[in-house]
């Protein structure tokens, strides 16, 4: 599954936050796994609904913060922010979520999907399991932010498949 989720439909939550995913999409329907969120800049914390929720969070080069939460029962999560240059490759395990989102600029996906700034794409299942990322007019300026993907991987804590229907 492919979900590509563009910036102006991530959902504003905790006066300063922007849910991009999460599991369950729809509060209150199942127990909480996760959340990825972007933070602006000077914002602590968002709340998660699970007290005992592992957060990650890491700077972007816009000055935000991307924060993962996730409940470390049910869900590993690990989040890392590559410089795509020329182009990457980002693989995953089938049995994994991944959460590709661009900052600081536009970024092009499968060579097909163009994301620009806080947009976000969401793999699970069979496919795709690798994806080519790189900037779609080359590495940006040396003088300003530079486009970045930052990376979430989460996978189950349990040993089976991570589901997430969106």
């Amino acid at each position: 599954m492919r979900l590509l989720l563009r910036a102006n439909a991530h959902r504003q939550v905790d006066g300063g936050c922007r849910e991009v995913a999460a599991a369950p999409d729809t509060p209150r329907r199942e127990p909480w796994q996760w959340q990825v969120r972007l933070l602006a800049e000077g914002h602590g914390p968002s709340t998660a609904p699970l007290p005992g929720a592992r957060r990650i969070t890491e700077a972007l080069p816009d000055g935000a913060l991307l924060e993962v939460a996730a409940d470390p029962a049910a869900v590993r999560a690990r989040v890392e922010v590559l410089d795509p240059g020329a182009g990457t490759t980002v693989d995953r395990a089938e049995d994994d979520v991944l959460v590709l989102v661009s900052t600081g600029g536009r970024l092009l996906v499968e060579e097909r999907h163009l994301l620009a700034d806080a947009d976000a794409m969401v793999l699970a299942g069979d496919d795709p399991l690798h994806v080519a990322v790189r900037h779609p007019d080359g590495p940006g300026p040396s003088d300003g932010p530079q486009t970045r993907v930052a990376v979430v991987r989460l996978g189950s804590a349990r040993g089976r498949t991570l589901s997430w229907v969106p």
